[in-house]
């Protein structure tokens, strides 16, 4: 109720004083002056309020100066909120430096038992948030002008200007000091909170138009689905956008995250969990959803004219610290000359196979070496072998692997790790790429892949038709 009576307090303002065309200023501009406006407007309603009572006390107290000044600020508050021809920027200075006059009277009024201090302490950091750290520094040099001019007329004396309190002069000193030292902090904080925040919201309007574009793919490809009958590709992209949005957030979050404890290695760590695990997670979504679109004839062939040896540079040049990290011996050998480099396929289906197998190999792979191999197996069809010494894959279960979530050895600490797809990714897109995939084995040395592809492959109309779920 109030919240809803807020927001429509806000927008008569903006709408009398003709200041909607803010919005035309850089994002963290506008915010600042909407937030300045929202001050104002509670100042001037809570302001009006307060000035009853404590008019009627001062002039009880005979405290004339007290009368005099709220009297004036009041009046200036009103002047600033009503008055139309004023501008953003007028309104902005006129109403900081009411308040520094305000706090300054009170001051000087009352010494450190009154107001005075904590209204000027709390200026300085209002102005910081509404017009930056550069205008919040010029208040708190008037603030330190102020407690100057306070020291001087408590060492002096000056009882006409100042209401004495029972402070000894160092004891006055050192308050002044911490309360100027705090002041400074508080307006660097904000200042730097203020920059980060702006700098989170940039990037969340970036994560956000990317998120539109997946969400928008999302449900291209749930409509797809349906009008396949397929209710399963229909869930799966469903759950690939209701668990992609929050990660992507979660994500984004990470990136701010890092900006803070930069130096507190286990804070650090901890964000680089949430990070990779994150990432994880999406891919893991991403190939479920894919695994899904080939299964029912939904995945496309992109076929184009490339540079095979680019490609399988790219994905070595990828892979290859990975498995210097586990210090295993990755050999690449390209045995396709320069000028018969040139394909016509789809270089993102091969690079999803060359990464599901060469992946595959690392992470089975505790120590030994990979060998990569590509080659001409005849004029129209190149070959790629990948042989590891890990840890081998039985005769019994050479067909099973390239079923969909199949694990050959679930108690394996590195099988719990993978999500059974990748293999039945790999042969679906082999065959998509007009080649196919076997597996050759040796339970004691480790396990080898074959695959082949057509180096003249012609976009197909049904794309992943030629997708059986057969065995190789």
């Amino acid at each position: 109720m109030i919240q809803k009576w807020w927001k429509s307090y806000l927008q008569w303002y903006l709408d009398y004083t003709n200041l909607t065309q803010e919005k035309e200023q850089t994002s963290i501009a506008y915010f600042r002056s909407i937030l300045f406006i929202s001050i104002l407007l509670l100042v001037t309603l809570i302001g009006v309020i307060a000035y009853i009572p404590t008019v009627i006390v001062g002039f009880i107290n005979e405290n004339w100066i007290v009368v005099f000044t709220d009297t004036f600020a009041i009046c200036v508050v009103l002047f600033v909120t009503f008055f139309k021809p004023l501008t953003l920027s007028a309104k902005k200075n006129i109403f900081s430096a009411n308040l520094l006059l305000l706090s300054s009277v009170l001051f000087i009024n009352h010494e450190l038992s009154g107001n005075g201090p904590v209204l000027l302490f709390m200026t300085t950091s209002i102005i910081t948030l509404y017009s930056g750290r550069k205008a919040g520094l010029y208040s708190f040099f008037i603030a330190i002008l102020i407690y100057t001019l306070i020291l001087l007329s408590y060492y002096f004396n000056v009882i006409e200007l100042v209401y004495t309190v029972n402070y000894h002069f160092t004891e006055f000193i050192i308050i002044a000091l911490n309360n100027l030292l705090f002041n400074l902090v508080i307006i660097f904080s904000i200042s730097f909170l203020i920059n980060q925040l702006h700098r989170a919201f940039i990037k969340e309007t970036k994560l956000q138009q990317e998120l539109i574009v997946k969400h928008n793919d999302a449900v291209s490809a749930k409509i797809r689905a349906e009008k396949s009958e397929q209710l399963k590709t229909a869930f799966l992209t469903n759950l690939s956008h209701e668990v992609g949005t929050p990660m992507y957030g979660i994500l984004g979050t990470t990136d701010f995250l890092k900006e803070y404890n930069k130096d507190d290695k286990e804070y650090q760590d901890y964000i680089k969990l949430i990070e990779n695990n994150g990432t994880r997670l999406i891919n893991l979504i991403a190939s479920i959803v894919n695994i899904s679109k080939v299964e029912t004839g939904l995945m496309q062939v992109n076929a184009s004219t490339f540079n095979i040896s680019d490609v399988i540079d790219e994905v070595y040049a990828t892979l290859a610290p990975a498995a210097k990290e586990k210090g295993i011996v990755f050999a690449k050998n390209n045995l396709i000359n320069a000028n018969e480099a040139i394909i016509h396929s789809d270089s993102e289906k091969l690079k999803e196979v060359l990464k599901q197998l060469l992946e595959n190999a690392i992470k089975y792979t505790e120590k030994g070496s990979i060998d990569f191999r590509c080659f001409y197996s005849d004029e129209n069809t190149i070959e790629f072998l990948i042989k590891d010494t890990g840890i081998g894959i039985p005769q019994d279960k050479f067909e099973s692997i390239f079923n969909a979530f199949y694990q050959v050895d679930t108690e394996h600490k590195n099988a719990l790790h993978g999500s059974g797809i990748g293999l039945a990714i790999a042969k679906a897109y082999t065959q998509m790429l007009g080649g196919k995939l076997s597996l050759e084995n040796n339970w004691e040395l480790g396990t080898t892949f074959r695959f082949t592809i057509d180096i003249h492959l012609q976009k197909k109309a049904e794309g992943s038709s030629a997708y059986k779920n057969t065995s190789a």
